[in-house]
């Protein structure tokens, strides 16, 4: 059977010729505008539309990179806020710290976080191009390492605020203070922010890796500078967490809260300058339970007081050979021993005292204050009231009253009964201060620790290591890696000059091409009659002899050499230590003159390399029980280097045969100085 048109699947209508025709005709000319096309697209240019495509990615990559500039200068822009904000908290009195310094910290951190995250954003694009850059990629990675820093500053603060809203505005509320002590509730709310440290120590982890992956190998000089920034951000912030982490187990042992603890109290006469603070004319001890003083006496120094240990155990003590030598060596351990670093003086003191089987021993720990800390404490408290003296203190007569008293007894003793008296009546008044007096007290308490007048040593090995890193422990600092500066006086001639005597610090150091260092400390001292006729303490009752003794010592890097020494009158003997080199000589001041003594000497390699970059840091420490030095140090860089960066401003900057620094600064505390310059 045949099959029809519409069974085949064709229209009738396709089979007419004269539509055939057409339709071969269309497909005809189809095909020749087909064949028009090929033709001209073998023709075409094909890097035209490439280079155009490349170009617009171009724009769209340089349109990033503008705006991730933009980003970076204004992550600058908030960490130069920061900076100057933490300066002048740095500067402010604490008692004077509020709140709202803690909220403008806070604010800060936030700004710098909100740019970082800026920068991220805008990064975006930018990131895939990293691989074939290492530059771009150290940015890359340098903003993620910075963004978990400032995570980990910005949790850390978090877990902080309650903390420092009870000790700023919460110390007033009644509320608060029911539930216990400040100390206990110090520790509660510590314990309250472990989670925020916690969190704050996993981005510092995280930071860690990052800093740890870093190709610094191809970097520029620029962003090995920011590499090095970031890495000691990162040490100081893992150092400060960890401290938070530990807190309040810390706390809790310090203030008794869970066993009570006991304390030998060292009173250091600061006007008979030692090397660690003061001559020990009075001690004491107390007892602390739940963060509160329950138990404290005060006795004078003598012979007999405190009880000395069995002069055989005088074999375990190493004198040195140009220390004060005693008829009864034992008596070397107590008296304000010959250690600059404080720790070890108390160490040896709490040895003495354990040994002597005196009350409350053995001993958790020493606490020294000297008669500037004192000052601060009366000055806290408005006045003291002495009792059975008919004496009112302040801070302005405080050592007016003291050397009065002492000038009418006959004898160091009643001077030193009074002293007695005066110091368990400041403790008292500041145990039972009115809340009005808390901040204040707070406040004369951290100032003291921060310039050495009040110094901690504790027996727990973790809780000294903590009072360290905040710098409260009066320490010897090591000079391995970088320069180091302890000018330490001792006046050993048994007279209380040592406010009349003015002391200044000239440190020159020459830098040279192979990183070690030329050095010349020159210490002036100026005793002048017409500033020791208006101190107490220079009258003719108080000393066997108004010249000024002095055994100084000058600790320099460890490896130090003496080149020369000019106007030393006496032997300098050089120490040897592990962390540091000693120069040791005696010298005498006399009434009304200026002596004027130097040391040469030449260091070790200390400067560090980085890159194209060195680095020279010179840590300056400040004398306990010393009030203030002034200090001007001159660096010469080798010549031809350029100056990159320097820690703090220049006070003059100039170029004679080679690139000079000159600063100036007073040493009311211990001062880092950090030059970064480039070989010419």
């Amino acid at each position: 059977m045949a099959t029809t048109d519409i069974e085949k699947g064709v229209s009738s209508e396709t089979l007419q010729p004269e539509k055939l025709h057409k339709r071969r005709r269309r497909h005809s000319s189809r095909f020749k505008v087909a064949r028009r096309v090929k033709k001209r697209l073998r023709k075409f240019k094909w890097r035209v539309i490439l280079i155009a495509l490349l170009a617009g990615i171009l724009v769209a990559f340089a349109g990033s990179a503008v705006l991730v500039v933009d980003s970076l200068s204004k992550v600058q822009s908030s960490q130069e806020s920061l900076n100057r904000l933490l300066d002048s908290l740095n500067t402010k009195p604490a008692n004077e710290w509020t709140y709202t310094d803690f909220e403008r910290l806070q604010a800060a951190i936030t700004e710098l976080l909100s740019s970082l995250d800026s920068a991220e954003q805008r990064a975006f694009l930018v990131r895939p191009f990293a691989r074939f850059n290492d530059d771009l990629a150290g940015v890359m990675e340098m903003l993620d390492a910075a963004q978990e820093l400032g995570m980990a500053t910005n949790v850390m603060l978090t877990g902080l605020q309650p903390t420092l809203f009870y000790l700023t505005e919460g110390q007033q509320d009644e509320a608060i203070a029911v539930q216990g002590s400040s100390g206990e509730r110090a520790v509660e709310l510590l314990t309250l922010g472990r989670g925020s440290f916690a969190s704050a120590n996993q981005h510092l982890v995280t930071a860690n890796d990052i800093l740890d992956s870093l190709n610094s190998g191809g970097s520029s000089a620029d962003l090995l500078l920011v590499e090095q920034d970031l890495l000691a951000y990162y040490d100081q912030l893992l150092e400060i967490n960890q401290i938070l982490l530990e807190s309040p187990e810390l706390l809790s042992v310090a203030l008794g809260l869970n066993d009570t603890q006991s304390y030998l109290v060292l009173a250091q006469n600061s006007d008979e300058i030692r090397p660690s603070g003061g001559y020990i004319s009075t001690y004491g001890w107390m007892t602390v339970r739940n963060a509160r003083v329950v138990d404290y006496d005060y006795s004078p120094t003598t012979e007999t007081s405190p009880n000395p240990p069995p002069t055989s155990m005088a074999s375990e003590l190493d004198i040195p050979s140009w220390w004060i030598q005693y008829s009864q060596p034992i008596y070397a351990a107590w008296d304000a021993s010959w250690y600059a670093d404080f720790p070890s003086t108390a160490k040896m003191a709490a040895w003495y005292y354990d040994n002597g089987n005196n009350p409350q021993s053995p001993v958790d720990g020493v606490i020294a204050i000297d008669i500037v800390g004192f000052e601060y404490l009366v000055e806290a408290l408005g006045s003291v009231v002495v009792p059975g003296y008919n004496e009112v203190v302040t801070a302005a007569d405080f050592r007016d009253v003291i050397y009065r008293i002492r000038a009418e007894g006959e004898g160091a003793l009643p001077h030193k009964q009074f002293l007695v008296a005066l110091y368990k009546q400041i403790i008292n008044d500041w145990q039972k201060a009115p809340a009005e007096k808390k901040d204040d007290l707070l406040g004369a308490q951290l100032r003291a620790l921060r310039e050495k007048h009040i110094m901690l040593y504790f027996s727990d090995e973790s809780l000294n290591n903590a009072v360290e890193i905040l710098n409260w422990t009066g320490q010897v600092d090591p000079g391995i890696e970088n320069d180091y500066l302890l000018v330490a006086d001792a006046n050993v001639g048994a007279n209380k000059s040592g406010r009349s005597i003015h002391r200044q610090i000239t440190y020159d150091v020459e830098i040279k091409s192979d990183g070690t260092l030329h050095s010349r400390v020159t210490i002036a001292y100026d005793y002048s009659a017409a500033v020791a006729e208006l101190d107490p303490a220079v009258r003719p009752e108080h000393y066997r002899d108004i010249d000024y003794y002095n055994t100084l010592q000058v600790i320099t890097p460890a490896g130090s050499a003496l080149i020369d020494s000019s106007d030393v009158p006496n032997i300098v003997h050089t120490v040897n230590q592990p962390e540091n080199t000693t120069f040791v000589t005696l010298t005498k001041i006399p009434y009304d003159s200026a002596e004027r003594l130097q040391f040469s000497y030449s260091t070790p390699v200390i400067v560090e390399t980085f890159g194209s970059y060195r680095r020279y840091r010179l840590h300056i420490q400040k004398q306990p029980g010393i009030i203030n030095d002034l200090v001007s140090v001159q660096v010469r860089l080798p010549v031809n280097a350029k100056i990159i960066d320097t820690s703090i401003e220049p006070s003059a900057n100039f170029t004679l045969e080679q690139p000079i620094l000159e600063f100036r600064t007073d040493l009311s505390r211990d001062q880092w100085l950090e030059v970064i310059f480039q070989n010419g």
